[in-house]
């Protein structure tokens, strides 16, 4: 097994890399940007904040203001124009003369103001009036500037949805006080755009939470939303319901407490009344936990897989009707113009099924005519067309006669870029074949492999059986080509959730080197950090996923930690995969990175089978002890609601083995459907589960089709399973 910090037998290191394995890899990525000329320095995130203005501060995000140009304390403290006072005030200077109908100390001074000594015995900082003005317009331009970075930090996250972007970027502002502003602007921000927006807002503070924005801040944010409810529904009519929805989606998310709804006062008929009432509605219905998850529907263009089925059905829709308005209309409204080059993708390769094109370019002319695809979002989506044109041709030989017609008729539409050839990005050209070489021959059993490997991939995840995995490679017989499988099982895993993202992460060590190579598992890696750029288009949060997936990998000693200088030399110079090397080189270096990386999917288990036992392990303690509160925590801990499903099977199949307590493994089924614990759709899954296998059940318990009837009717009838 592994032994951080002591790799090859060398000594010991409070970090997971030696200090040689760290050099290495900083000689390497000095040597790739010495191959690139040095970038232009980059314009600040929030510049021109205050364009125009004498004294405006301009701010980089994590930058101190002070350092740009702000006037300091002692700056301000000397600045006449703001120590200046008036006449007739009847205040007493502090040198004992002035006032209404008083001589004054003017007639006995020279004209200028005594300075302050901060040094003299008798100086009192309270009623020092230059430094508390000094303080008060320090905080408020510091604010101020918080407010506007928010602001476009805000705006970026809704166009790019890069939720780990915008953490870092939050971070760098390095106000953690003012945490509460980011929240309550967040939450008005959302309040006035589409159900999209507001998905991604509550996945956001869902995710700051305690990571970037302490809890009290949080509250502090959410209460002073509260507060504005009057000013907020002179934009957002309906601004009542959607703040109530925040604020459950937010206790619901463990990001407030439930104790928060009860905080929130005011006298009967009030806003703040009405907001109470429907938080107490919304967190008392039945199932509110399931309903809250999805209460700005889909959260199409946050989620890239349901907005990708959205585009998919739209195409399919238009096939058949050919009506290019109503695709404009649909695509209005998921909001995703960041996302429209895989709608242009899916066209084109419906295209280019299609013996007749013109349907299609008449909907993409039409859309780029409208403005409603840009022009570089349309070059994009044909670059991606072009950089898997050898994968379709396999399916379609005419692809490429195809695609080089619609081509032309983009150029001379100007719809696309001028320049665009159509040819392979230098980060696709290794996709097609297993050496990595843009120039070998496509081999033709690759495709079939990949199909192979996809399939093999997604049984393991319903399975969890890694000795399968590596059974069936080892049937395949074909060793060169375990590279494509490495791939393709990371990249599938990106896609979904943290359980298969463990999963797969555990596989690579019960597969390397007994049925896979380290090289062929390093070609994998490298073929991942090539595509990396491409990657991210599908995938937003493709490099944080890739840092993760690499650092376990060498970690679990998949790979060896030279693996990283190794890799950078095939990479692109200021190419995503180099930033992806050199952050995990980064997050190695750490301490406790060891542990920080077998924790990396949250605690995900190593395999299914340990879940289930953990599982099997619950429902004998609750047999034994009859403790539903208990039962309900013990699966609350477990955290793999998506799993839910099989614990209703195993418990089911409990119920048929001891008959005689079946009433009571029933209830808990109840109580946990009645409490939201496990959805109706887990529950669902899981009768249907062993609907399934009911025949084989049956071969060592015979009463087992019987039994099962009888309790699928008993749920049914009482209202906890509402689909048979």
């Amino acid at each position: 097994m592994r032994k951080p910090g002591n790799l090859g037998g060398e000594r010991p290191s409070p970090s997971f890399l030696t200090q040689e394995q760290r050099e290495a890899l900083d000689a390497a990525l000095s040597k790739k940007r010495a191959e690139q000329p040095a970038p232009a320095p980059a314009a600040p995130v929030a510049a021109a904040l205050n364009g125009g203005e004498e004294a405006a501060v301009k701010p980089q995000l994590g930058k101190n203001p002070h350092s740009e140009g702000m006037k300091t304390k002692r700056d301000l403290q000397h600045d006449h124009h703001l120590n200046r006072k008036g006449k007739g005030t009847g205040r007493v200077k502090k040198s004992g003369a002035g006032g209404k109908y008083t001589w004054g100390a003017q007639l006995l001074s020279d004209g200028d103001e005594e300075a302050v000594d901060v040094n003299d015995p008798n100086y009192d900082s309270g009623t020092d009036e230059s430094r508390l003005v000094s303080f008060h317009e320090e905080r408020s331009t510091q604010i101020a500037v918080f407010k506007r970075a928010v602001a476009m930090l805000l705006e970026e996250y809704f166009n790019s949805g890069d939720m780990h972007e915008a953490a870092v970027s939050l971070q760098e502002l390095d106000h953690p006080e003012f945490g509460h502003y980011f929240v309550k602007r967040a939450l008005a921000t959302a309040l006035d755009k589409h159900g999209r927006e507001r998905e991604m807002t509550s996945v956001l503070l869902s995710s700051l939470y305690n990571e970037v924005i302490v809890p009290s801040q949080v509250r502090k944010g959410f209460m002073a939303a509260i507060e504005s409810l009057e000013d907020l529904k002179l934009d957002v009519p309906d601004v009542v319901e959607q703040l109530a929805l925040f604020i459950c989606r937010a206790v619901v998310d463990d990001v407030l407490p439930p104790a928060f709804v009860a905080r929130i006062d005011g006298p009967p008929g009030s806003l703040h009344a009405e907001l109470q009432h429907k938080c107490s509605l919304h967190l008392g219905a039945k199932h509110y936990t399931e309903r809250l998850l999805r209460c700005w529907g889909s959260g199409a263009g946050f989620k890239f897989d349901e907005t990708k089925e959205s585009i998919r059905n739209m195409l399919q829709e238009y096939a058949a009707s050919g009506d290019k308005e109503e695709v404009a209309r649909i695509l209005r409204d998921l909001a995703v113009p960041f996302f429209h080059h895989e709608f242009v993708k899916q066209a084109l390769v419906r295209g280019l099924e299609d013996a007749n094109q013109e349907p299609w370019l008449a909907l993409l002319a039409q859309l780029n005519d409208s403005g409603e695809v840009s022009i570089s979002q349309m070059t994009k989506g044909f670059q991606r067309v072009a950089d898997n044109l050898h994968d379709t041709e396999l399916d379609n030989p005419q692809a490429r006669e195809r695609f080089e017609a619609v081509t032309s008729a983009a150029v001379a539409g100007g719809w696309i870029e001028d320049g665009f050839t159509g040819s392979p990005t230098s980060a696709s050209t290794g996709n097609g074949d297993a050496s990595g070489s843009a120039s070998a021959p496509f081999h033709p059993s690759v495709q079939a492999f990949k199909a192979s490997a996809l399939d093999i991939v997604r049984e393991y995840f319903d399975s969890g059986d890694c000795g399968e995995v590596g059974q069936r490679l080892v049937e395949l017989d074909e060793p060169g080509f375990h590279n494509i499988f490495v791939k393709h099982a990371i990249q599938l895993a990106m896609d979904r959730k943290d359980r298969e993202r463990e999963m797969v992460s555990a596989l690579l060590p019960s597969l390397v080197p007994s049925v896979v190579s380290r090289d062929q598992a390093g070609m994998g890696f490298t073929r991942l950090l090539a595509g990396a750029d491409d990657l991210s288009l599908d995938i937003p949060d493709a490099a944080h996923l890739l840092e993760l997936f690499l650092g376990r990998a060498i970690v679990d000693e998949v790979l060896p930690p030279r693996f990283l200088a190794e890799s950078v030399p095939h990479l692109e110079p200021d190419s995503m995969g180099i930033a992806v090397v050199q952050q995990t080189g980064t997050m190695l270096s750490a301490k406790h990175a060891a542990e920080r990386f077998d924790a990396c999917w949250h605690g995900g288990l190593a395999t299914i089978e340990a879940l289930r036992a953990q599982m099997d392990s619950l429902l004998r303690e609750y047999l034994s002890s009859g403790d539903f509160t208990e039962a309900e925590r013990c699966l609350q801990n477990l955290s793999v609601p998506h799993f839910h499903h099989d614990f209703v099977a195993r418990s089911l199949l409990a119920a048929v083995e001891h008959e005689g307590q079946a009433g009571k493994v029933l209830g808990l089924l109840k109580q946990l459907a009645d409490s939201g614990e496990v959805t109706q759709t887990q529950m669902a899954k899981g009768f249907g589960r062993i609907d399934s296998r009911l025949a084989d059940v049956a071969l060592d318990l015979p009463r087992a089709p019987e039994l099962f009837q009888q309790y699928r009717h008993e749920a049914l009838e009482q209202g906890w399973l509402t689909v048979a």
